[in-house]
């Protein structure tokens, strides 16, 4: 589909066609006009000049040398507009009229197109009864013809400047008429990408300040429904951690001393038994389970309360979580940074960090293959700023990188994942996961 053209380009376009329009219109009636008007004027100087000859051989019947005083009557009138007088033979005649029909200014299709023919008139003159050779008088319509061109020209020069000039003029007008959309869609632009803080100026016609009151009152409506989605994220979070925690209580303090118990009974009776190969065997068979039963309770107890968080801090809490995963993959490294700085984070913002790098880990030993990990949490810095003033710290950036398989472009967020961006949305910030075109997967939070 190709590209849709905006209501300021079509409203432009519409101006430009009726002037296009009108240009056309004024151009054909200047172009009808001319040929009655240049007709008009040749006949209306033919007409008068041949009065006036008419009157002055009139004059001149009693003219010793008649001929030598229509010369000069003739030479008299050589100046005349739209007219050429001459007096004489054919061959006068003949040159008068090849004058008449030389080329002028206006183009040849524009003459034809006037249609104004050369007029030519011949005048007896008789003194006494005596004929002489007639006056010529030849009416040539080519300097009107040459100013209905020029004024055609000139007044198609003035339309094309004045339709140029409308033109630009409509464009401003509407360009800022129309600002007032282009700020809207902007701002639903801004509520679309989730910043429901957007709000459209209330501005311009009546019509878009509806407009923008509608979207404005949108955007709060918005943002009321995402303040109370938030807290109710929080809230499930807050009560999926007490859930946690009483469940790791549980299994502390009500399971944990009955498999201790258990295995000191077994290693009693295991001992007893040392001399009894098949029944000794089964208490050790019996000891060693409770003891693995003992490792994956300990191991529930570090996913679902994160002791060293609470006794030691983040830093210590992830090396804690890196070293556990070290210490069941050892054929994978595994790399830790972590920035000072994070020791200041509160102790819902460090749950959210420990449970995102927990998470991310956890998929990466799973689904990944992945041989080679990375873990970071570091704070970007201001541009220009000094790294040593709390100013200059503008967010928190986490970054998960593996060298694994990376991620099927058809695979689906699991319940980790969308957990791990609602943790991390609640606190205002945002989660990208990312393949790497020759395979590895990165997981980055940025608050």
């Amino acid at each position: 589909m190709g590209r849709k053209i905006s209501l300021q380009m079509r409203l432009a376009l519409l101006f430009a066609a009726l002037l296009a329009i009108w240009f056309v219109a004024d151009i054909a009636r200047v172009v009808i006009e001319a040929g009655p008007r240049a007709r008009a004027e040749t006949a209306s100087a033919s007409r008068i000049t041949r009065s006036f000859i008419e009157t002055a051989l009139a004059t001149l019947q009693d003219s010793p040398e008649p001929e030598r005083a229509v010369v000069a009557l003739v030479r008299k009138l050589k100046y005349l507009r739209h007219v050429r007088v001459g007096y004489g033979d054919q061959s006068l005649l003949s040159s008068l009229y090849t004058a008449a029909n030389e080329p002028a200014h206006a183009p040849e299709w524009f003459r034809a197109l006037v249609d104004a023919p050369v007029d030519v008139a011949m005048i007896p003159v008789v003194f006494k009864e005596r004929s002489l050779e007639p006056v010529v008088v030849v009416a040539d319509p080519s300097d009107v013809i040459d100013e209905i061109w020029g004024a055609a020209k000139m007044e198609a020069a003035t339309g094309a400047a004045l339709a140029i000039a409308v033109l630009l003029a409509t464009s401003f007008f509407l360009n800022r008429s129309l600002r007032p959309l282009k700020i809207a869609g902007a701002a639903l632009a801004r509520l679309k990408a989730g910043d429901f803080s957007a709000r459209a100026p209330e501005s311009g016609a009546p019509e878009f300040v509806d407009i923008a009151a509608r979207i404005n009152d949108l955007s709060r409506a918005l943002a009321a429904l995402s303040a109370e989605n938030s807290q109710l994220i929080e809230r499930l979070f807050d009560a999926h951690d007490e859930e946690r925690k009483a469940i790791a209580g549980e299994l502390h303090d009500e399971i944990g001393p009955h498999l201790f118990a258990l295995r000191a009974n077994a290693s009693i009776l295991a001992a007893r038994l040392a001399g009894d190969s098949e029944e000794g065997g089964a208490a050790i068979a019996i000891r060693d389970q409770i003891e693995a039963l003992q490792r994956h309770n300990r191991r529930i107890l570090v996913n679902l309360r994160p002791a060293a968080l609470e006794d030691l801090g983040l830093t210590a809490a992830l090396q804690s979580l890196v070293d556990q995963w070290r210490r069941a993959e050892p054929g994978v490294t595994i790399a830790l940074s972590a920035d000072d700085a994070i020791a200041r984070l509160g102790p819902r913002a460090s749950l959210m960090a420990y449970r995102f790098v927990q998470e991310a880990l956890t998929n990466a030993f799973r689904h990944s293959g992945a041989r080679n990990i990375a873990a970071t949490l570091a704070y970007e810095e201001k541009p220009g700023a000094a790294r040593a003033r709390d100013s200059a710290l503008t967010g928190l950036r986490i970054r998960v990188r593996d060298d694994g398989s990376g991620i099927a472009e058809d695979a689906s967020s699991g319940m980790g994942l969308r957990g791990m961006r609602d943790r991390v949305k609640m606190l205002g910030g945002e989660v990208a996961i990312t393949s790497g075109a020759k395979g590895g997967t990165l997981v980055e939070a940025v608050f």
